[in-house]
């Protein structure tokens, strides 16, 4: 019977070094992904341009300012963005975009209180008038789309001096507002490297 079991105990001893052979690389290939997963977050960090992975960078150009938050999929993309004061103090409107493409978007943000109906008109140099309904309305203020095709970017950079028109409550004419294009085109420069950059990463982790 001592023959019988002999084998028995060999075979299984055999069977249980190849399991912890199997556990130790198994372990080993998951250390080394996390290993690999830490080196490209870090990489990405570098290549972007970011020190921290929760540092937002703020860069300014004249009356414009280029906020770079840290990269996620939630946050993909840097905003370039300028802010019109009101003279008593707070934030009259707010201009940011964050796709520097020809066919994206320019968000504008006007204070509650509007009249929503009439929606707002947007212009810059000679081109014309553009009328855009309000969106939505959240706790900031009324927001509101412009399409910037590639006449109006050409504007944007090249023009000093924007306006946007609107209607407000109590009041026959419309008011107006204008807005500073100074450093717009340097923002817009500094907006198109981070889009690159940004793009460029996530379309090597997609194909990762």
């Amino acid at each position: 019977m001592s023959e019988a079991i002999s084998p028995a105990i060999s075979s299984n001893s055999v069977s249980h070094r190849w399991n912890l052979r199997r556990i130790l690389a198994v372990s080993s290939v998951a250390v080394l992904l996390l290993v690999a997963g830490g080196v490209i977050t870090l990489l990405g960090q570098r290549l972007l341009g970011g020190g921290s992975a929760n540092e937002t960078r703020v860069s300014t150009f004249s009356d414009w300012r280029l906020v770079c938050p840290p990269v996620t999929p939630a946050t993909p993309n840097c905003a370039l963005t300028t802010d019109v004061m009101r003279d008593t103090g707070g934030i009259l409107l707010t201009l940011s975009m964050t796709d520097p493409t020809p066919g994206s978007t320019l968000s504008l943000t006007v204070p509650h209180g509007v009249m929503l109906e009439p929606g707002l008109a947007f212009t810059v140099g000679s081109e014309p008038v553009r009328v855009r309904p309000y969106e939505t309305c959240t706790n900031v203020g009324c927001i509101a789309l412009v399409t910037v095709d590639a006449d109006l970017l050409k504007a944007l950079r090249s023009n000093m001096n924007g306006q946007v028109n609107l209607a407000a409550p109590n009041n026959p004419q419309p008011v107006s507002i204008p807005f500073s294009l100074k450093g717009f085109a340097e923002g817009l420069g500094a907006l198109e490297r981070e889009h690159a950059r940004r793009t460029g990463f996530f379309k090597f982790l997609s194909r990762s």
